[in-house]
């Protein structure tokens, strides 16, 4: 995720949607300089709510007063105002009519802007490379033990490869492996003296329906995995939980499926599934920049989106 600028401000006014709140905080435990551009806003904003409102000096006090007194009103208790000539309402009316004009046009160009961009992240994730064909350049294929320099390049080809640090978890071991046919990371990490299992599957055609268990191969409702009551809050992964296994998770994401272990299980095992589950929200669509020709075609897309030309 890049740095939410605008995320931020409406996360600080407490103004974003529960899906975009949790995808700044999940930026924010890892991005020092944007936690670091919170606290100063907070800090200036506390500021201000504490300064002293300035009291008015005697003369604007006077000056309001005399406005308000009776002799300076009409019969309908209003300060009189000179009426207008009817050329004068006729260019008034005709001015609200082009600024409504042009609000109407703004609207609709800035409709075409947002539809556009969704256009345009389509195309892009309809043309990003192949997760199967990176992990397996990456990885040589199944049943590899992999390094940290192969993890990382995992990650810049898509992969999470969740470290948890937040959970106080460091990645101790990870190999290569399929799930389902799929291909799959298997990580082992351990902190605090716990140790957590992170089985990340991803799929280049979308994960399938229910979703696939790592540990065991099978699908979370073979397994009686229950989905939690807030697993379907849009913008956000599915969670499913087993009822008579509290040490084993699947967190169910568009592309990816991360069945997660713990010993002990405790609190272990939900502060990893909160970090993997904000961490996918967060990963926004990155937009390529807007030039003067790209802004323009952009809208272009998004109208052919509102006229049903496009999609």
């Amino acid at each position: 995720m890049r740095h939410p600028k605008r995320l931020l401000q409406e996360f600080l006014d407490n103004e974003a949607s529960p899906a975009r709140a949790a995808a700044v905080e999940a930026h924010l435990s890892r991005c020092s300089a944007c936690r670091a551009e919170a606290a100063r806003e907070r800090r200036l904003r506390s500021r201000l709510r504490s300064a002293e409102i300035p009291v008015p000096g005697p003369d604007l006090r006077e000056h309001i007063e005399r406005t308000a007194r009776p002799e300076s009103a009409g019969a309908q208790g209003y300060a009189e105002v000179p009426t207008p000539a009817a050329g004068k309402r006729r260019r008034s009316r005709g001015l609200k009519f082009a600024a409504g004009a042009l609000a109407a046009v703004g609207l609709v160009l800035s409709t075409a802007y947002l539809l556009g961009g969704w256009s345009q992240a389509t195309a892009l994730r309809a043309s990003a490379p192949s997760l199967a064909a990176g992990w397996s350049e990456v990885t040589g294929g199944e049943g590899h033990l992999l390094t940290p320099d192969q993890i990382e390049v995992l990650r810049s080809h898509g992969w999470t490869c969740p470290e948890l640090q937040t959970v106080g978890m460091s990645l101790v071991a990870a190999h290569s492996g399929r799930v389902g046919g799929q291909p799959a990371v298997i990580m082992t990490l351990e902190g605090n003296g716990s140790t957590v299992t992170v089985y990340e599957t991803r799929s280049d055609t979308g994960t399938p329906e229910p979703a696939l268990d790592g540990i065991s191969g099978h699908t979370v409702t073979e397994e009686g995995f229950v989905l939690r009551k807030d697993g379907t809050y849009p913008g956000r992964p599915k969670v499913w939980l087993h009822p008579q296994r509290p040490h084993q998770a699947v967190v169910d994401s568009q592309r990816v499926t991360y069945s997660v272990a713990a010993t002990p299980a405790e609190k272990v095992l939900d502060d990893a599934v909160s970090e993997i589950s904000l961490t996918e929200s967060s990963r926004l669509v990155r937009h390529i920049p807007d030039t003067a020709q790209g802004l323009w075609d952009r809208v272009q897309r998004g109208l052919s989106v509102m006229t049903g030309t496009g999609s």
